[in-house]
């Protein structure tokens, strides 16, 4: 899949801007706090309907107006397809080639992205909340319909914490229905995480033995997520735990609660791993996403911001030679094209960024 044209109105300090993207490398450059993170952001909210900066998005509403658009026109093997997102005073409004979408996985259909900014190392240094959002976003990427799954057991949690916390004890009875769901939505979330880390595994040590050359990793589930969990073994888990869950007042059993153990050289990466290697482990996470695409057929878009503070020249250099090697659409943002190495003429477009206006060129 391609972004070839991308229009923003009103978003964040961009009045209006359009990139026509019919390129594998598109470099949005310029100095800092002048609005190309804003630009890949707005390719990022096409391609997963949220923002990965901003929890609000009455604050992607460049100020003094009251509504801010993004149109995308994306061309896949299913021909071309237009995308066009609002948020205003009345919230968001999606509209998929001029019709709402019947269901949010029709939207995914033609357009997802894999994203890599400096905050990711948090999947690293971070606590499980970090990895388990990881691994959920890696596998919606990879089979959006896992995004209907997800939803339909946080309501069930949800359903089911308001009755440990409410006022009135809740009976036992009660307690069961929920937890009848809780265990079959929950064997079924955690089967589908045990999928995706079984695809991204060998692609994560290759891409970590590419880039660092030495270092040794491998990605466990730790909690109900494990090989021969079923519903009946999450149910009397939940059973056991519910003179716990009472007293806390929370649920203690479920995946919500897994953690995705990350391992460098045989120890946990969040206690063991430097700064360097934590940045490597994250891009190597994201890269193998990438090569599971591809072996599945698919070419998802791959959004890179701010790359050139997180990687030295080697590892740059590296990073560009291994997406030279891919089929995906590459969206980068720097402070100076230069820093990226070589990249190669034909398949580049660079557009600058400076005080919201975006034009074509280098300079």
């Amino acid at each position: 899949m391609r972004l070839t044209r991308l229009s923003v109105s009103h978003w964040r300090n961009l009045p209006a801007a359009t990139v026509v993207a019919d390129a594998r490398f598109i470099i949005l450059h310029g100095d800092n706090a002048q609005g190309k993170t804003n630009l890949l952001e707005a390719v990022y909210v096409l391609a997963a309907l949220r923002s990965f900066r901003e929890h609000r998005p009455q604050r992607l509403i460049q100020h003094g107006h009251k509504e801010t658009r993004i149109d995308g026109l994306v061309h896949g093997t299913s021909g071309s397809r237009r995308l066009q997102w609002r948020y205003g005073p009345n919230g968001r409004k999606i509209l998929l080639d001029g019709s709402p979408p019947s269901a949010l996985r029709d939207w995914f259909a033609p357009i997802r992205a894999i994203l890599f900014c400096p905050e990711h190392t948090s999947i690293v240094r971070g606590g499980p909340t970090e990895r388990r959002r990881f691994i959920d976003r890696a596998r919606f990427t990879a089979q959006p319909a896992y995004l209907d799954l997800v939803r339909e057991y946080q309501r069930a949690i949800k359903q089911k914490g308001a009755l440990l916390r409410a006022p009135r004890r809740a009976s036992d009875a009660e307690l069961d229905v929920w937890d009848e769901q809780i265990a079959d939505l929950g064997v079924r979330m955690a089967q589908q995480r045990l999928m995706i880390i079984d695809e991204l595994r060998g692609p994560f040590q290759e891409m970590v033995a590419e880039i660092s050359g030495k270092d040794k990793v491998d990605l466990v589930m730790h909690g109900v997520g494990i090989p021969g969990v079923t519903p009946g073994s999450l149910r009397d888990r939940l059973q056991q735990a519910r003179r716990d869950e009472r007293r806390r007042k929370m649920i203690l059993i479920g995946p919500h609660r897994d953690d995705v153990g990350i391992r460098l050289n045989g120890r946990p990466a969040r206690q063991y791993a430097s700064q360097g290697q934590a940045r490597s482990i994250v891009l190597a996470l994201k890269l193998a996403e990438l090569v599971a695409a591809k072996r599945r057929n698919e070419a998802p878009l791959f959004l890179l911001d701010d790359l050139t503070s997180e990687l030295d020249q080697r590892r740059r250099r590296k990073l560009v030679e291994i997406l030279g090697g891919m089929e995906s659409q590459v969206w980068i943002t720097t402070t100076d094209p230069r820093y990226l190495g070589p990249l190669p003429d034909a398949r580049t477009q660079p557009w600058r960024v400076a005080e919201g206006a975006v034009r074509s060129g280098i300079n």
